[in-house]
């Protein structure tokens, strides 16, 4: 064989090899729900699923006996459903295809519930029940294995994700300090009277709109959020360019909530912001810096605008000279109302910064002598805003023996930082200074700032709660309503709305179950009518209500007791899906009939009788027809209540619990309190 024909051999060959061989493999990965101490949802067909390589077959076997197959789509996706058995465990489940297995391990077979909810629901053992149940105690008598809780870490998208973390972790000691507190007491109560294995989805983020919970699907179905939506589709589309302007800069998470600073609180940290690097203390006071090519802005005046688009909120520098012909007296600053804070250099020395409340008003610092010098002198401040109008008061210097040298017009300035809600981390206080350290950053090329946030439509049903479908589960538990008070007529569709997304979502008619907001004092008198939207989606089948009346605290829009909040959540649960006989509603109102100058009221869930938790029924009115309420003396009659006032003779509407801070007085026999309502 010659040469040529020997090299064409060999590449036929080649060839020949290469085909014959396997295309290249990619891991077999799952959905980060199925790991180690999982819980499946019992006497079920349950979802597994995950990626792998196109056409390739995948096996799942559980050592209780039952296996099922899929191949891979064309998309490297797969997706099968397994038989489960009645509760027990632990089992085995392993994942295989012809050169890959994924072993999990310490399964669990039981009932599976997501919670879910803003922060009354995200609460956790550090903050909940200290008042009421005690966390302490809970802590050091948790012993309970067969409690598992998947928590979803905190993550927004604008499109809808597969991809989340999170771990599954047993009920046991200091390991549920960072459990919703009404989800474990919820699970608590099913895992002692079921008797089975409870697993939670819990997926929670506090200050949270209802529209961020909802797919953009359904609510494109709701026509008064038209406006809204079209809006939300732009800023989708601006947000891609504010993250591709502030990813490319170094980023450290905001010491705290600046709103805290203005109450005065210690979670406003004023002693780390003390010591925050603001990365541009180089620019303070530096030979090799060029001052003269700052920008220049008006003082006193704002800074919000510096960037031409009335979105600015971080830090900047502002400078400016001053001369002495002598040093003689007493030296001081006096700057005027600056928000948030304020920071004061001469000469590049330190002489007193003000947050909060102190920044807000005129101040005066003391100047040390020693740093002053006979012709130029600079003086230079750091305005850091966050939470108010950026704003800079006016600024002077005080001499004791001259008097006042006034620092108005024109100066210099320099931005330190944006703020902004961070990128990629999602945890407390939920905003990021992103450091402008450089002299070469181009700021022509700025976009303006879009604020894609845990409020915006979809955003984390988006990244929180589209990954988790179609995990099997059994039911839903919601704590939520505080956010939207403002908005309580859009609620009355939003819930609904929302929770026939997530059973279509899941393909599942499953259990919905939902705490009532309890009382608090600043809700602008809106909350009852919340409270009432809330109650009038009790028309959506397999829906139930907890009503918090009893349990609030009218200080803290976070009361302590989760105990009860979960136990009666539990207790609907218990009712409805797993046969108990128990009364797990307080008295819900059905009607009213009039009766001369009086009105008889018709409850559900009477239980077993009405009571009153005082001596006499307390927070009800009446009204003719002209809708002035007023105060009535309400009696419980057999299974009814009579209201009346000598005030209004033909009476027409009623109403009960009807004020931000109202307690409840009505309750069933069986210790569960009345929901608010109104007739009107």
């Amino acid at each position: 064989m010659n040469r040529y024909k020997l090299s064409i051999y060999l590449l036929l060959v080649g060839f020949l090899f290469k085909a014959c061989q396997h295309p290249e493999q990619k891991e077999l990965k799952l959905n980060a729900l199925f790991s180690d101490h999982m819980v499946l949802q019992q006497k079920d067909t349950v979802a597994f699923w995950g990626t792998y390589s196109p056409n390739q077959k995948i096996t799942v076997q559980g050592s209780w006996g039952k296996e099922s197959t899929c191949v891979v789509d064309s998309k490297g996706q797969w997706k099968l459903n397994l038989e489960t058995p009645q509760a027990g465990g632990p089992y085995q489940v392993n994942i295989s295809s012809e050169s890959n297995s994924i072993l999990i391990k310490d399964v669990l077979i039981g009932e599976v519930w997501l919670a879910s909810g803003q922060s009354n629901m995200e609460m956790d053992f550090d903050y909940c029940c200290n008042t009421t149940d005690f966390s302490e105690f809970e802590l050091s008598t948790a012993n309970y294995p067969n409690i598992r809780m998947f928590t979803v870490k905190k993550r927004l998208s604008s499109t809808p994700i597969q991809q989340f973390e999170g771990s599954w972790e047993k009920a046991i000691g200091d390991t549920i300090k960072p459990f919703s507190a009404a989800a474990y007491f919820f699970a608590k109560r099913l895992h002692k009277e079921l008797k089975v294995p409870i697993g939670i989805l819990h997926s929670s983020w506090g200050g949270t709109d209802i529209e961020a919970w909802t797919s953009r699907e359904q609510l494109n179905t709701l026509n008064f959020l038209d406006d809204a939506m079209s809006i939300n589709e732009k800023l989708i589309m601006d947000y891609s360019k504010t993250y591709n302007w502030l990813s490319k800069f170094e980023s450290i998470k905001s010491p705290s909530d600046v709103w805290y600073l203005f109450l005065e609180d210690p979670l406003g940290a004023p002693e780390i912001w003390e010591s925050f690097d603001f990365k541009d203390e180089k620019y303070i006071e530096s030979s090799s810096v060029d001052y003269t090519k700052w920008g220049e802005i008006k003082i006193p005046g704002l800074i919000d605008n510096i960037f031409k688009d009335n979105d600015f909120d971080g830090a900047i520098l502002i400078r400016k000279s001053f001369s002495l012909d002598e040093i003689k007296g007493n030296y001081s600053l006096s700057l005027g109302p600056t928000s948030d804070m304020d920071f004061s250099y001469i000469n590049g020395e330190k002489i007193g910064n003000s947050m909060g409340k102190l920044s807000a008003k005129t101040k005066t610092y003391e100047i040390p002598t020693e740093i002053l010098k006979v012709g130029e002198n600079n003086i230079t401040i750091r305005v850091v805003n966050q939470y108010k109008e950026g704003k800079v008061g006016a600024v002077s210097i005080l001499n004791s023996e001259s008097g006042e040298i006034k620092l108005t017009g024109s100066w210099k300035y320099r931005v330190s930082a944006e703020a902004y809600s961070p990128l990629k981390s999602y945890s407390w206080p939920y905003i990021d200074f992103y450091f402008y350290d450089n002299e070469s950053v181009d700021y022509s090329k700025r976009p303006a700032l879009a604020q894609f946030n845990k409020n915006s439509k979809s955003s984390i049903f988006n990244g929180m709660i589209n990954p988790l479908v179609p995990y099997t589960i059994k039911g839903t538990i919601w704590y939520q309503g505080e956010n939207n008070v403002p908005r309580y007529r859009e609620y009355e569709q939003l819930l609904p709305a929302l929770i026939n997304d997530w059973r279509n979502q899941w393909s599942l008619d499953f259990p919905f179950y939902f705490v009532q907001i309890a009382p608090f004092e600043n809700y602008k008198g809106l909350s009852s009518s919340l409270r009432d939207a809330q109650r009038k989606t009790l028309k959506t089948p397999k829906t139930g209500m907890v009503v918090t009346l009893d349990i609030g605290e009218n200080n803290d829009i976070h009361p302590s007791n989760k105990h009860d909040v979960g136990s009666r959540l539990a207790g609907l649960a218990l009712a409805n899906d797993y046969d108990k006989p128990i009364v797990a509603s307080g008295p819900l109102f059905r009607s009213q009939q009039i009766n001369g100058n009086k009105l008889v009221l018709e409850f559900d869930f009477v239980g077993s009788g009405l009571m009153s938790s005082t001596l006499e029924l307390k927070e009800f009115e009446i009204a003719g027809s002209d809708k002035n309420f007023v105060p009535a003396i309400a009696k419980i009659v057999g299974k009814t209540v009579e209201v009346y006032s000598n005030k209004i003779g033909e009476p027409k509407y009623s109403r009960y619990a009807w004020r931000d801070i109202s307690n409840a007085s009505l309750f069933n026999k069986e210790g569960l309190p009345a929901s608010s309502f109104s007739t009107e």
